[in-house]
């Protein structure tokens, strides 16, 4: 992806979470600059990557198969085994009108989706087994609080307001349907380097620095 491609998404991206109500903590806007002037005070934030990210799952075709996150809170996922500290993440995204995300699983982290507002969230969903393989059988999910019993290769439609928990082995692909979907995320906290199972190849994530950047991603971090 070209930078000033990437820089027009995140622009786009806050209109869409804007236009929906979702106010973004002051961090959103800081330039490449702010960012490297507060190198130190930054360092856990950065080591927990809060802030933008931005994927494509088909080479050249972000608006069809693309997404963009803000994670706004992340624990340390080594504290899980303790039972204290902060074991949670907060992550806000936006699937636009027509866009999907493929199919991934996490073996260790349980997720809340929920639609936050816009059109129809779609989830579709399947079981793998220990060594990441789908299954065909049927699988157990709470909608809302509710039980509910769903078949392999089901696809569940999220309406604003709606949200799912996505246990650990649940394959999940999304996708929006009728207009942009700002949804929220809340989970146990995960390391995202190591914790996300794609059932396809990813293209190349590297980005050319065609213009100078005007917003900061994860991926930046490591230059600091």
């Amino acid at each position: 992806m070209r930078r000033s491609q990437l820089d027009t998404i995140i622009d786009e991206t806050r209109s869409i979470m804007a236009r929906h109500g979702q106010i973004l903590p002051p961090y959103a806007l800081w330039t490449p600059a702010e960012w490297r002037a507060r190198a130190l005070e930054t360092r856990l934030m950065r080591e927990r990557g809060l802030g933008w990210n931005v994927a494509t799952f088909k080479a050249d075709a972000f608006a069809e198969s693309g997404i963009v996150v803000f994670t706004t809170r992340m624990g340390d996922h080594r504290d899980l085994a303790a039972g204290r500290g902060k074991l949670y993440g907060e992550k806000i995204f936006v699937c636009r009108d027509g866009q999907r995300v493929p199919y991934h699983y996490h073996r260790v982290k349980t997720e809340d989706v929920v639609n936050r507002g816009g059109g129809s969230f779609v989830i579709d969903l399947l079981q793998v087994d220990e060594g990441g393989q789908p299954t065909d059988l049927p699988f157990e999910l709470d909608r809302d609080g509710i039980r509910v019993t769903v078949p392999a290769r089901a696809s569940l439609s999220l309406a604003p307001g709606e949200g799912l928990t996505l246990d650990p082995l649940i394959a999940h692909a999304f996708r929006a349907e009728g207009g942009d979907v700002v949804c929220g995320e809340v989970s146990l906290a995960n390391d995202d380097a190591a914790d996300n199972y794609f059932l396809e190849p990813l293209p190349d994530q590297a980005i050319t620095e065609d213009a100078p950047a005007r917003h900061c991603i994860v991926a930046d971090y490591s230059s600091f």
